[in-house]
């Protein structure tokens, strides 16, 4: 975790083409294979240091990307899913980088299926870890109640949004040094997960983390992370049966109750050529953290 705030490594920002700023920070092995790292709802690129140890010993340059709207990225009017593999594609080239693996978390699931199947030929791997489906397709059942709330906010009056998640999270954003304050706030927040997900996130170090990250994403306001939430619920702009990109990745957890088991066994069987692992006693966020390492070996083999 001591990576999280390293200006040197997580501050970092590129200039796209139509002026848009990105935020991306790098971890894990600056000579490794490279991976970007799609962060979750509410999430930023701050979120890919969780898995810094993993990448370095994996031999992964690990590369987080700020949406646009969240941290360090501007917003992006008007944006749509399809959007983002043209802005990754961008980065990729002005990092020097011809081709790359995607991972994408939770809500940065969307986003990295998105790159396979409009960017294929600049790919090597494309994974899923408790990733968002289509919810216009596969409905919120399962899904802890807070998340069904903000995604029929997001449907019928996604402005509302904004207000929600500063009333929730962003408002504490003056805490971020204030690990106390963090910690009550972790152990508010993800109330009514199950007791492996709640244990996890009350240990200090995970739990100021994940808080901090999601503290990040709201660095410009909450615009960016509801405009995110009203293009969950939407059609994406593409159907999983055409991906067709071979080397796709889903790993889920039986247990997790942000984004159902039923959703990720129904992306398994939608994709192609997906390629699936559902773990029987694992949460939502403890699949990537528990096993980031074995992720990253599958994706990079």
């Amino acid at each position: 975790m001591s990576t999280l705030y390293s200006s040197a490594t997580t501050h970092k920002t590129h200039t796209l083409r139509d002026g848009r700023s990105l935020g991306y920070a790098e971890y894990g092995d600056p000579e490794g294979k490279p991976m970007f790292h799609f962060h979750g709802y509410l999430g930023s690129r701050l979120e890919a240091s969780v898995s810094d140890e993993a990448a370095a010993k994996v031999g992964v340059r690990l590369i987080g990307i700020d949406r646009p709207g969240m941290g360090l990225s501007d917003f992006q009017p008007g944006r749509q899913i399809l959007d983002w593999p043209d802005d990754v594609v961008q980065l990729a080239n002005t990092l020097e980088i011809d081709s790359f693996a995607v991972e994408g978390v939770s809500g940065g699931g969307p986003y990295a299926l998105a790159c396979a199947y409009q960017v294929p030929d600049r790919l090597t791997a494309c994974g899923i870890v408790a990733g968002l489906g289509p919810i216009d397709l596969l409905g919120t059942e399962g899904m802890i109640l807070g998340n069904r709330v903000r995604f029929f906010v997001a449907r019928r009056i996604s402005w509302l949004l904004r207000a929600i998640w500063w009333l929730d999270i962003g408002r504490y954003r003056r805490h971020t040094q204030d690990e106390k304050k963090i910690k009550e706030l972790s152990l508010k927040f993800w109330k009514g997960l199950p007791e492996a997900g709640r244990n996890a996130l009350g240990d200090p170090e995970l739990g100021t983390f994940y808080i901090a990250q999601m503290l990040e994403a709201l660095l410009q306001g909450s615009r960016g992370p509801a405009h995110d939430a009203k293009l969950y619920v939407q059609p994406w702009g593409f159907k999983l049966e055409d991906v067709t990109f071979n080397n796709v990745y889903l790993w889920h957890g039986e247990r997790d109750v942000n984004v159902p088991v039923s959703m990720g066994l129904a992306m398994a069987k939608a994709i192609p050529h997906c390629q699936a692992r559902f773990y029987p006693g694992e949460t939502h966020l403890l699949v990537a953290y528990n096993h980031m390492e074995e992720i990253m070996e599958a994706m990079i083999s």
